[in-house]
């Protein structure tokens, strides 16, 4: 499974370096995950977990008014989420049409705001893992976390309770704080 964000570090200077995303990719890779069968199949997959409790408690900002419109990524040779001109887009070639793989874009549209993370940091594997847990179940979310334990993955720290429901990644941010500063000085 080679997923991709198209908005790389390349095109967005203010991220951080996605040191880990290859080995994200070989991780999933080896994860079997639940075929869906076209397009419309991914939309209400994606509409069901975006509508659900779950989603909207971690991410008040990203609703079913706002999801990313799929599209089929003819001649596309990986998944991808991108912010395209009139809203945010998930190609997914045909290959890519699975539970796992809409997940894994839809983690990176809800985490498209959080400039100062890194695309597949280690508040990226939780989400990813915690959305796999809640819409994939605990078998498939036990074979996820083995994954990254075996290809050395660093998944983050639960969410935290903050005013408006729930938030990711204040640990990542302190480490990388740390690190910019032991570098700048």
């Amino acid at each position: 499974m080679n997923l991709e964000v198209i908005e790389g570090p390349s095109l967005d200077p203010r991220r951080p370096r996605d040191a880990q995303r290859s080995r994200v990719y070989r991780a999933e890779s080896e994860v079997p995950s639940s075929p869906l069968p076209g397009l419309p199949a991914c939309a209400a997959f994606a509409d069901r977990v975006v509508g659900s409790l779950w989603w909207a408690v971690r991410f008040p900002a990203c609703g079913l008014d706002a999801i990313p419109r799929l599209r089929p990524g003819n001649g596309a040779r990986q998944a991808f989420y991108r912010e395209d001109p009139g809203g945010p887009t998930i190609t997914l070639p045909r290959r890519y049409r699975t539970k796992g793989v809409v997940l894994h874009e839809l983690v990176h549209w809800a985490l498209a705001r959080e400039h100062d993370l890194p695309y597949h940091g280690t508040t990226f594997t939780r989400v990813l893992l915690d959305a796999t847990l809640e819409f994939g179940g605990p078998e498939r979310a036990g074979l996820l976390l083995d994954a990254y334990k075996q290809h050395k993955v660093r998944v983050g720290r639960p969410a935290t309770r903050s005013d408006t429901g729930l938030r990711y990644g204040d640990d990542e941010r302190v480490r990388l704080a740390k690190r910019r500063s032991t570098h700048a000085a």
